[in-house]
């Protein structure tokens, strides 16, 4: 493990304090029950290309917020991360890994798209998951899994971005999904052989987050604090300024399929709010993207029992600030495993609260100190908000991207992310890896898990395109544990006959 602490760049701008948050009523939600099955529906070849169709036009909202900053004159920021396949001991353990089967998303003409974008949380051995286009759970600790159909289960409609956490407070599992013209908020039992069978749940448009009706709504992420599940999500008006939104939803009425009082907030100054997990009695949230993106960041605090929220914008270590398209190379030196991360940008990605520090991490680009494209990680003093510094997961053998983070019970911090590359004659197909790391400190051994043995597809325009994000989340089972989602492509390039994109739930330590 190596520290990984840059020299403090403190920004001594006050907090600027937003009295803005204002609040709706909404009708107890609507009851339903999902049938579980062990194959999901299939669909045809023609019906998949809608599909992927249908969420490529989601996902090819841009924004144009803020400026650009300068480009970076440092070093790398702590050691390089271990090469995979080394002699070097992993820190983080791999306690369970569970492929989902095969059987049940391969190929191109079921639920399996290239782009996954998986999300788990799990209450001991229940296990719930989702990604692009299925919906699975485990009720014996991933020995098997039975799936449910996100396509009819909350109505006609459903288009592509999931993600989904467990309360251990109420027992609910809490399951958020993109609609072509809205979100549905759901929540279940995660207990017993029945868990995550019986479903209550909203439908959400923009008008829920104080929008014009027929606001587009794209890239959701979604936390749980003492009292309220927070979802945040980008907005694109059919006119005017983008930005981004919050909705707070008390969670225990919610948990009785109830009506109930939230409280939301907009803004058309920052692009994709980072929800922050481990956040309790105050929310936390932050963005890189809508000041001077690639030296600047915004950390937003919102105290559950007030209707006023805060932010401060502080001056971080430059970074390459990448945009769709625009430079950045994830592929191998000889272009033998493609461009992965061609389709996607710096928005942040990864966030937490451990030990008295906030953690924000996000893409950047390749530079003079970095050969592939890396995550760059930024630390602040949850009290004062004071920059501390930040760190780098880079190697000069190959790109890591798409990290997620939570805490721990013992204020270590647990990721997931996305890593391929190669030099030379070595190539590295795009796989998963987890790891293990203190509070402001970088492990430079993470556990790559997982190897891919493909190509990913192209997206829009051509474009090389691996998704937008992964998750993992404190195990509530063992608070000292966590749980994540990976994926790779198996069985040759996308595209390929038998090539599909495998998902994988891991539990680690």
């Amino acid at each position: 493990m190596a520290g990984t602490l840059s020299a403090p760049a403190v920004s001594s701008a006050a907090p600027v304090r937003i009295n803005g948050t204002q609040t709706r009523a909404v009708a107890a939600g609507a009851r339903v029950k999902a049938a579980v099955s062990d194959q999901p529906r299939s669909y045809t070849a023609a019906q998949a290309a809608e599909l992927t169709a249908r969420k490529q036009e989601k996902d090819n909202h841009t924004a144009n917020l803020g400026k650009q900053g300068p480009e970076p004159r440092h070093g790398a920021l702590g050691p390089e991360m271990a090469v995979p396949g080394g002699i070097s001991t992993a820190t983080a353990s791999v306690l369970r890994n569970s492929a989902i089967p095969a059987s049940g998303i391969s190929g191109g003409a079921s639920f399996s798209s290239f782009v996954q974008e998986p999300s788990t949380d799990a209450n001991g051995g229940n296990i719930f998951q989702t990604g692009n286009w299925y919906a699975t759970r485990s009720t014996n600790n991933g020995a098997t899994w039975n799936f449910l159909d996100p396509f009819t289960l909350f109505g006609s409609g459903f288009c592509c971005d999931q993600v989904t956490q467990y309360d251990a407070a109420t027992g609910r599992q809490f399951w958020l999904l993109q609609f072509d013209n809205h979100l549905v908020i759901a929540n279940a039992s995660a207990a017993g052989a029945g868990a995550f069978t019986s479903w209550c749940y909203w439908n959400i448009d923009a008008t829920w987050f104080g929008l014009a009706a027929g606001t587009t709504l794209d890239y959701n992420d979604i936390t749980i604090t003492n009292s309220f599940v927070a979802i945040s999500t980008n907005f694109f008006p059919t006119s005017g300024p983008q930005g981004s939104a919050i909705v707070r939803l008390p969670k225990v009425p919610m948990s009785t399929c109830s009506g109930f009082s939230y409280n939301f907030l907009n803004r058309t100054d920052s692009f994709t709010f980072k929800l922050v997990p481990g956040s309790t009695d105050t929310l936390f949230w932050g963005s890189n993207w809508g000041q001077t993106n690639g030296s600047s960041f915004r950390i937003y605090s919102w105290a559950e029992n007030s209707g006023t929220y805060f932010f401060w914008d502080r001056t971080v270590a430059s970074y390459g600030f990448f945009t769709r398209n625009s430079g950045q190379n994830c592929g191998s030196t000889d272009g033998v495993v493609k461009n992965w991360c061609q389709f996607a940008d710096s928005r942040t990605l990864g966030a937490y609260r451990a030990s008295g520090v906030l953690g924000f991490s996000f893409n950047a680009k390749q530079d003079a100190s970095h050969p592939f494209p890396y995550t760059r990680i930024v630390w602040f003093n949850e009290s004062t908000k004071a920059y501390i510094g930040a760190g780098d997961q880079w190697g000069g053998w190959g790109a890591i991207q798409f990290m997620s983070m939570a805490p721990n019970s013992a204020g270590r911090v647990g990721s997931t992310f996305a890593w391929g590359g190669g030099t030379g004659t070595t190539h590295y197909y795009p796989g998963a890896a987890v790891n293990n790391s203190p509070a402001s400190a970088i492990d430079t051994s993470p556990n790559y898990y997982l190897w891919g043995a493909g190509n990913t597809c192209t997206s829009s325009g051509g474009l090389y395109r691996w998704g937008d994000y992964l998750t993992v989340r404190t195990y509530k089972a063992n608070p000292a544990q966590w749980v994540a989602a990976g994926y790779a492509i198996t069985g040759g390039n996308c595209g390929a006959a038998g090539a599909y994109s495998e998902p994988h739930n891991v539990l680690f330590s």
